[in-house]
């Protein structure tokens, strides 16, 4: 089949306008390899090969495209490819490719990755790891990152975490302060050992004021329901489950 013309787009491509009409959209590298640009023939033998060959291409640019909007791990690339229906030999081709051109570097996406959460987010080391694990990076990629979170970071991060928790505190006890606090840390992905120890020597308001404000909004709520020694009883047993203390 006769070539007429040849039209590039803005994508990379080249519109095909054949002598009966027809149009097909072909990779550059695919008019290349076949040399229709020198032959300006479609074979019918080669058709099919041919399109075969500009759908892997076509899955390549699509991955490509993928990393350039954001940045993302092969496995990631790979899931994203199979959900838009892409095919798995041609995925592959994809990856290596892209991987050989340096555009796809999990190790370099793992660094890149924990300096990022580490700059911006309260995360700390185990969810970072967590994340990379889910996202596909090899587990030796994984730790080079993950010792860019120095203990000394992990430390300052905690420390101010317990600071803000602290001077947010608007009507838990001391006691129940401190579980609120080891408890999100240690959601964050924070070591236990550390953890404890800022908690430790972080410095606490009194509960006084605290008590005194959870007290008159026990009493509204209750005195529905009791009255007299029988409300201050349910009003000191709430108080003591929420971490108050009678001395305090």
């Amino acid at each position: 089949m006769k070539i007429n013309r040849f039209q590039k787009k803005k994508n990379g491509t080249y519109l095909l306008f054949l002598e009966n009409g027809e149009q097909i959209e072909l990779y550059e590298e695919v008019l290349l390899k076949y040399e229709l640009l020198l032959s300006k023939k479609l074979e019918d033998q080669k058709r099919e090969n041919i399109l075969l060959e500009n759908e892997k291409w076509a899955t390549y640019y699509q991955a490509l495209h993928m990393i350039q909007i954001k940045a993302r791990t092969k496995k990631e690339v790979e899931e994203e490819l199979l959900k838009k229906g892409y095919q798995k030999e041609n995925i592959t081709f994809s990856l290596l490719k892209l991987s050989s051109q340096n555009y796809l570097d999990d190790k370099r996406y793992a660094n890149s990755y924990v300096n990022n959460q580490i700059r911006t987010t309260s995360w700390g080391p185990l969810k970072i790891q967590n994340a990379l694990l889910k996202k596909g990076v090899f587990k030796e990629d994984m730790e080079e990152a993950l010792s860019l979170f120095t203990k000394e970071i992990e430390e300052e991060k905690i420390r101010k975490i317990v600071k803000r928790m602290i001077h947010g505190n608007r009507s838990k006890s001391v006691i129940a302060l401190k579980q609120k606090i080891k408890q999100h840390l240690l959601q964050e992905g924070y070591d236990s050992i550390l953890v404890q120890d800022e908690i430790s020597k972080a410095s606490y308001q009194s509960d006084t004021s605290y008590k005194e404000r959870e007290y008159e909004k026990l009493k509204k709520k209750l005195e529905r329901k009791y009255q007299g020694e029988e409300l201050e009883r349910a009003i000191q047993m709430k108080l003591f489950q929420k971490g108050f203390r009678k001395d305090e």
